[in-house]
């Protein structure tokens, strides 16, 4: 099979995917309490039940060779309910295990494919004396941007390496509403799909003046988007403030060098464009001030309606670096670059900070181990609180064939694990929220009386 081919194969599996776990966490269940999650006081016209849902994301590792040569190196995810779910959320806690089920089995269709390739592949470029660029690699993993009682919504980040000179990535969204289970549409959360898609163009011409579809009188992207509306194959995410869409490589035109363009709908900004609820005129789906969201790498989002604030997360040859309201930080810490995790923080009270799980590779003075990085944002450019001794990380460091992550979607309560240096408690589960100065502060800690 031709390298194209492939890789338009693959692709294609990917976006088909309604991907995902079995419940096998790998996490031992202890004395702690599932988190009661603090009551929808802080936010006006919401329904007073709205709570954060504790979730957690499971990557399975695998790495396949023939003889003495690796061909293929994959990973993808999984997402469920962290402990039993409760009677109102039972039926999204079924949809994201179905998830899981379709998305495990076109994963080891995509593994076999693309292991068979890859062997075919090195043949032929040793017999050819032609430069081999290495394994073969598909990336999956979940980045969740909601999760409370009223909707739960996640990206699927996808990159694959098939052969020539770069990798293709692709993102893929899923939306559900946690009292039916089932998957949104754009008409469940839009009044009208067509004045949509004039606001989605209106604000991607806005964020990116610049870009290459802007080239040819914007007729390229108004085109795609209406095209997209349409088949309603848009990527979106429903977030607590409003939705954020996503489009891959190519869709608006353009070349792979592009970047791929985001661009966000806010409640605040656009209110025309949202359902709302009969009576109480509010919007339907706007979830509470307070809330954590995945960030993907090196994407600069819209984190608030007001101008300029957008964040941008990424790593240089020092580690960590930030990019907030034109203001950029980087990392003062000579960290050597390895699995990263970010995690934007918005308190209740607009306080913004932002969670780096980041992996610090062993050395001759401690072993292997993920540490948790804290940064203000609130000031006139990022500044650095501290790193702490506990980490997002829900399964046993040594298990090198899964990793297990909590998932941090209320900063009033959520799920870290005690790393092995901690002098409060090794390896137990902590409870936390954020503290005044953006620090973690421990509530609770498993297994512990009084």
């Amino acid at each position: 099979m031709k390298k194209e081919k492939l890789l338009a194969a693959v692709l294609a599996a990917t976006c088909a995917f309604t991907f995902a776990p079995a419940f096998d966490t790998g996490i031992v269940e202890t004395g702690l309490a599932r988190p009661a999650f603090a009551q929808a006081k802080d936010a006006a016209n919401q329904n007073a039940s709205l709570h954060s849902l504790p979730l957690v994301t499971n990557a399975h590792f695998y790495s396949d060779w023939d003889g003495p040569f690796e061909m293929l190196r994959s990973h993808w995810t999984d997402i469920g309910f962290y402990g039993n779910a409760k009677a109102p959320e039972q039926k999204v806690a079924k949809a994201l295990a179905d998830f899981s089920r379709k998305k495990s089995d076109d994963f080891g269709r995509m593994r076999k494919l693309m292991f068979t390739d890859s062997k075919a592949d090195w043949h032929q470029r040793v017999k050819d004396s032609s430069p081999y660029y290495g394994p073969y690699w598909f990336t999956g993993d979940i980045l969740v941007h909601r999760a409370d009682s009223a909707a739960v919504s996640f990206l699927e980040d996808n990159s694959l390496y098939s052969g020539g000179t770069h990798g293709s990535s692709v993102l893929v969204a899923k939306n559900y509403d946690v009292r039916t289970g089932k998957e949104l549409q754009l008409s469940d959360v839009f009044v009208n799909k067509y004045t949509l898609a004039e606001a989605i163009k209106k604000r991607l011409k806005e964020d990116y003046p610049g870009a290459s579809f802007m080239e040819d009188g914007e007729a390229a992207a108004d085109e795609a988007v209406d095209r997209m509306i349409k088949e309603d194959s848009l990527v979106w995410t429903l977030e607590p403030h409003g939705v954020t869409f996503w489009f891959n490589p190519y869709l608006l035109g353009g070349t792979y060098a592009d970047e791929m363009f985001v661009t966000t709908l806010f409640f605040s900004e656009t209110p025309e464009l949202f359902k709302k609820n009969e009576g109480t005129g509010a919007f339907a789906w706007r979830a509470l001030e307070r809330y954590c969201m995945d960030i993907r790498l090196y994407t600069a989002i819209r984190v608030s309606d007001k101008p300029g604030e957008k964040l941008t997360v990424g790593r240089d040859n020092d580690g960590i670096q930030i990019e907030f309201r034109g203001d950029e930080y980087r990392s003062e810490l000579e960290l050597r670059n390895s699995d990263f995790r970010p995690v934007f923080v918005n308190c209740s009270d607009g306080r913004k900070y932002l969670y780096v799980d980041y992996e610090e590779p062993a050395s001759k003075y401690s072993a292997m181990g993920y540490r948790l990085y804290v940064y203000d944002l609130n000031g006139a450019s990022p500044r650095f609180v501290g790193v702490y001794p506990m980490t997002r990380l829900a399964s046993p460091l040594k298990d090198t064939a899964k990793r297990s992550w909590y998932v941090m979607s209320d900063p009033e309560d959520f799920y870290m694990t005690a790393t092995m240096d901690s002098d409060l408690a090794p390896g137990r589960r902590l409870r936390c929220r954020v503290g005044q100065d953006g620090a973690p502060e421990v509530c609770e800690v498993e297994g512990a009386k009084g």
